[in-house]
């Protein structure tokens, strides 16, 4: 059973889903900005066209990814709040996505201060 089967779902139920799914696409945003971000690795083709690739990470998108990440951290906890008033029967239950959310959030932003700072 979920937390939000009394009369069907409330405004708080539903807005627990949709800020889940907010969030996990702020992680993928943030995955594929990581992408562009990093470092590129010259290859053969790289050498042989004489084409430039960028060494450095690019701490503008870098930066927007820890917003990205602190976005998605402050969505989780939101949340679990709205989830915490709403679990009250034994039934109820914690939304896992929201939990998982919040852990790789912290983890994203514990390596970004890690390696940047």
């Amino acid at each position: 059973m979920s937390a939000c089967r009394r009369k069907g779902p409330d405004l708080w139920c539903r807005s627990l889903r949709y800020l889940a799914l907010l969030g996990w696409l702020l992680l993928v945003s943030a995955l594929f900005i990581l992408d562009y971000a990093k470092p590129k690795i010259e290859t053969f083709f790289e050498r042989v066209y004489d084409i430039h690739l960028h060494q450095q990470w690019d701490m503008n998108l870098a930066r927007n990814i820890l917003w990205l990440m602190v976005l998605g951290l402050l969505l989780s906890v939101v949340g679990l709040v709205i989830n915490a008033k709403r679990n009250r029967r034994r039934t109820d239950q914690w939304r896992l996505s929201l939990i998982f959310l919040g852990v790789l959030s912290s983890a994203g932003i514990f390596l970004y201060f890690v390696n940047f700072s």
